[in-house]
């Protein structure tokens, strides 16, 4: 496995246990443990737990911010109508990624990342 493939791996990981365990019920021991590798090979690609979970809340936050901007890109004849499309990108994104929007929603304010 290449050191990106690796990287890859241990943030399809995490994300996986921080969107079950939230951040604080995760550890660096369990990431290691479910991607069949050592402590040190995470703490290689992260500097730690915290980075590690900066990636994971960042790339969910961008993949949000992405649906979102997207949808109200479009012309509209109204702000409601902004709204709507903002609203149900939104509704979108928890439908096609619960995961992702329990990691956010969740939100980690002493890791980097936000909410409570």
């Amino acid at each position: 496995m290449t050191s990106a493939e690796r990287r890859e791996q241990l943030i399809v990981v995490a994300r996986s246990l921080f969107a079950e365990r939230g951040f604080d019920g995760t550890s660096v021991e369990e990431v290691a443990a479910r991607a069949q590798v050592s402590k040190p090979v995470v703490y290689e690609h992260f500097g730690g737990k915290e980075g590690l979970y900066a990636v994971v809340v960042d790339r969910e936050v961008t993949t949000l911010d992405n649906a979102i901007m997207a949808a109200i890109a479009v012309p509209a004849t109204s702000y409601r109508e902004v709204i709507e499309r903002g609203t149900l990108a939104l509704l979108d994104y928890i439908d096609a990624s619960p995961d992702g929007f329990r990691i956010i929603s969740r939100g980690n304010c002493s890791a980097g990342g936000f909410g409570g």
